[in-house]
């Protein structure tokens, strides 16, 4: 087995104790840089030392941290047995590891034709994805513990208990079926009359609730109306980052719209633009792919698109990133495109010519039922009839989005289903919507974006008990737990399980839960890692790990809290296992917080005690003059 190689990178960071000069200087003089090689060291990183082994980079290491340079040591990726293979073939023949036969070096397989490096690339992706999904097991899924001839009703009970994500979704499908019964089987009258006094009933249920609970009826209607008069994400949690991509998206089909299309040619647009153009050629089938999705035929067509691009797009991309987004964007649309085309040659005999975003929407709207499947959409319904117009005051319809996505698809299979038996004569591309949709949960599915989805979900139930919502603790420690089995790293979840666990009283579980996420949340959050730091040492009045604390009470200082920076550097000084080049360090680093507070003679006594127990201490001529200043 080959041994493992390393490399150690540089990015700017400077230990606790050191400033910036100090370590250029050590850096220059360590490893033979000049001011131009330091400098981009200092601005963007780099690799100082690459292709080393365990021994000589922790030599290497060791010799750095002394310099006050923090680095990290990264492994470098190991060959695939099969290039190694390849690599420790004779000079003069190899075997092809597609087709095994023997023949002269080269790049490619004379025999089956394979580029060697690309073979055994794709079969070590493969091997990956085998062997991840292998270890993955069934989130949510617990041991049956009823016997084998237990009663059907009990058996159904227990395996959606088990099963959570899918009794999630089939109460989802229960939602739909239950609307599209009291469609079918409600008359229209009865629509009428409950239009009619639905208001009174709503104002009676305003006041039941507000007497039930103890809030006064303005807070209750407050959270059942709401004056967004279109359809909306309820209770998103991931705030940050600007969704740029799909705001663009938005932009540039408005600019066409009215920059473009209302002044262009309309023979033009239908002969060259639209999908498929009327007078097809070479060039302008490929472009009318793209260009057809950012035409519309008229303003509400336009609107009604990016009112739905806006409420899933945003949130979709704030989890997948804008290069997916796009992707998957641009995929739906040229599926949905083509699906409508198909359709209509196989069953109609005719061609299809199309226009619109919505197709492409479709899938977007595919990708969020996959990854944001347990997220409440907010569907306005208005309750003062016609004069909504003047006051736009709506009722929150509150459906979970896969209700709310079912039934759309539903409806264009509806109407799609009705354009091939001619009972539907309109001009709506259901069939492309449909194309969009599976296109889009294909690919979520194929990215694997429901397994980040089931993670998400229980991260909100998580949230909402701790928030004190309609959710219990114990479920929302029953959540958070699940998550931890799948992903012992996940630092949100630690987090949310500690802030419960300590919620009413300390707890050890909570303790540990919190040194567990903090110097996890250290390494890519340093700010927010120092603010559940007060929150935990409020709490429990105890450090973390010492390197952690170390790099902690280095934040504190910076940030001016002297007090909390002098606790951390006290912990580290305590704690009988720090190395004596840290505890020399923060020795010095103590003295300097005591004397900024004022406090001179504890100073002199942490130099006293530098010059005393580390006479070959770097910091030992700053400490003598400090000391005999002071």
């Amino acid at each position: 087995m080959q041994e493992p190689r390393y490399r150690i990178v540089f990015r700017g960071q400077i230990a606790f104790g050191f400033d910036r000069d100090e370590v250029r200087d050590n850096l220059k003089n360590l490893c033979r840089f000049d001011e131009g090689r330091v400098e981009r060291l200092f601005s963007g990183g780099g690799v100082l030392k690459s292709d080393l082994d365990a021994v000589t980079a922790g030599k290497y290491l060791a010799a750095l941290e002394r310099t006050g340079a923090l680095c990290t040591l990264e492994p470098l990726p190991a060959p695939t047995p099969q290039a190694a293979a390849v690599a420790k073939a004779p000079a003069a023949t190899l075997h092809c590891p597609h087709c095994h036969r023997e023949q002269p070096p080269g790049t490619e397989c004379r025999h089956c034709g394979i580029v060697f490096e690309r073979y055994l690339q794709v079969q070590a992706r493969k091997a990956a994805m085998a062997a991840e999904k292998g270890s993955q097991p069934d989130r949510g899924v617990e041991a049956s513990t009823l016997p084998a001839d237990a009663p059907l009703l009990e058996r159904i009970a227990d395996y959606l208990c088990r099963h959570r994500e899918r009794a999630f979704v089939l109460k989802a499908f229960g939602v739909i079926a239950a609307i599209l019964l009291l469609k079918s089987f409600l008359s229209g009258i009865f629509f009428l009359i409950l239009f009619l006094f639905f208001p009174l009933g709503f104002l009676f249920y305003v006041r039941a609730e507000a007497a039930s609970t103890g809030q006064s009826p303005t807070a209750v209607l407050a959270q059942h109306i709401t004056l967004m008069p279109i359809m909306y994400a309820e209770g998103e949690r991931k705030k940050e980052g600007v969704s740029w991509l799909t705001y663009t998206l938005i932009l540039l089909n408005v600019l066409v719209f009215y920059g473009y299309e209302i002044h262009a040619d309309i023979e033009f647009l239908s002969d060259n633009l639209v999908f498929l153009p009327h007078a097809p050629n070479l060039w302008n089938v490929p472009v009318s792919a793209v260009t057809a999705l950012f035409l519309h035929a008229g303003n509400g067509h336009l609107w009604g698109n990016m009112l739905f691009l806006w409420a899933v797009g945003t949130v979709v991309e704030r989890r997948i990133g804008f290069r997916r987004l796009g992707a998957f964007y641009l995929l739906s649309g040229l599926m949905a495109g083509l699906l409508s085309v198909v359709v209509a040659r196989t069953f109609l005999g005719e061609t299809a010519h199309g226009l619109g975003a919505s197709g492409a929407i479709s899938g977007i709207m595919g990708v969020f039922a996959v990854r944001c499947y347990f997220k409440s959409m907010v569907f306005p319904l208005p309750i003062l009839g016609i004069f909504s117009l003047i006051l736009p005051i709506s009722l929150k319809v509150r459906l979970n989005s896969l209700v709310i996505i079912g039934l759309f698809f539903l409806s264009d299979l509806s109407g799609g289903l009705g354009q091939l038996t001619g009972s539907n004569a309109s001009n709506i591309g259901h069939w492309a919507h449909i194309g969009g949709m599976l296109c889009g949960i294909a690919l979520a599915s194929l990215f694997r974006l429901g397994d980040e989805a089931v993670e998400e979900r229980h991260m909100e139930i998580g949230a909402q008990a701790l928030a004190g919502g309609k959710v219990s603790l114990a479920a929302g420690e029953e959540s958070l737990r699940l998550t931890l089995r799948q992903n012992p790293r996940n630092t949100e979840a630690l987090l949310l399980l500690a802030r419960i666990r300590s919620k009413h009283q300390t707890s050890e579980e909570g303790r540990d839960l919190y040194r567990r996420a903090i110097p996890e949340l250290l390494r890519v959050n340093p700010k927010e890692a120092a603010s559940v730091f007060r929150e935990y040492y409020q709490k429990y009045l105890q450090g973390v790990e010492t390197a952690a604390q170390y790099r902690l009470a280095g934040i504190f200082y910076q940030e001016g809290d002297l007090e909390l920076a002098y606790r951390c550097i006290e912990g580290v000084l305590q704690d009988p296992e720090t190395t004596s080049e840290v505890r020399q360090r923060a020795l010095f680093q103590s003295a300097r917080i005591l004397e900024e507070q004022g406090l001179t003679d504890s100073a002199a006594a942490c130099y006293r005690r530098i010059i005393e127990e580390f006479p070959t201490s770097p910091h030992l001529d700053r400490a003598r003059v400090r000391l005999a200043s002071a």
